[in-house]
């Protein structure tokens, strides 16, 4: 074999050895930058699917913390409407009629007429109490909402909190006046102090309505 043919057969082996080392090292590099490439891409769907839990874990706590709070603000809602309803069968219907019966038995004297008024304006006190107890306990629980609640349910609830006041402030006047008009016999006085207090009533059931479409709306973007 003569040293050109040896030579040239080393040269061959050389380069096929380089080519194949130049293609190993490209190869392994392009392996362990796809291993990089799978790793990061793992680590970073790792991170997504965290930060997804996370974002849904969020909206969950959100949800449910949302939803118990509006709940017991019409949990509230009912329990007033409730001790109202007992006040008005328990308390005030037979402080009226007490009055009435005490006024028409006392057959013009002075004294006995003013007793009974004196009698019916402490009862209307008492009531009056226990209404404005039960207005400042939504009124504590309407400003935990206002925390949490959106624009139109702050709105709806503000609309709620004026007819309530704008209620109880009427009906103070009603009661305070029912004895000097019963006096009077002045029913046109009564009967429209009775049609603005059954308006206010109405806007209340409108104003509720508005809060649980509100709240219903809000609820379900979350």
């Amino acid at each position: 074999m003569t040293p050109e043919i040896t030579i040239g057969i080393i040269s061959l082996i050389l380069g096929f050895f380089l080519g194949y080392l130049t293609s190993y090292f490209n190869e392994k590099g392009k392996n362990k930058a796809i291993i990089e490439d799978m790793k990061a891409m793992t680590e970073e769907k790792e991170k997504v699917s965290s930060h997804y839990e996370l974002d849904v874990s969020k909206r969950k706590y959100k949800y449910e913390d949302k939803r118990a709070i509006y709940f017991k603000y019409f949990s509230l809602l009912d329990e007033m409407s409730t001790e109202a309803n007992i006040i008005a069968q328990n308390e005030v219907m037979p402080s009226v009629n007490k009055y009435t019966q005490d006024y028409l038995a006392a057959n013009g004297d002075t004294g006995k007429i003013l007793k009974a008024a004196s009698e019916l304006s402490t009862s209307t006190n008492n009531v009056m109490l226990k209404m404005h107890q039960s207005q400042m306990k939504l009124k504590q629980e309407t400003n935990s909402i206002r925390l949490i609640g959106g624009e139109k349910v702050l709105k709806a609830l503000t609309e709620m909190e004026n007819a309530y006041d704008l209620q109880l402030e009427r009906w103070g006047e009603m009661m305070k006046t029912l004895s000097t008009h019963i006096l009077d016999k002045n029913m046109e006085a009564i009967n429209a102090q009775a049609e603005e207090h059954k308006k206010i009533g109405e806007r209340i059931v409108k104003c509720k309505e508005d809060i649980i479409e509100s709240m219903k709306k809000e609820l379900d973007e979350i």
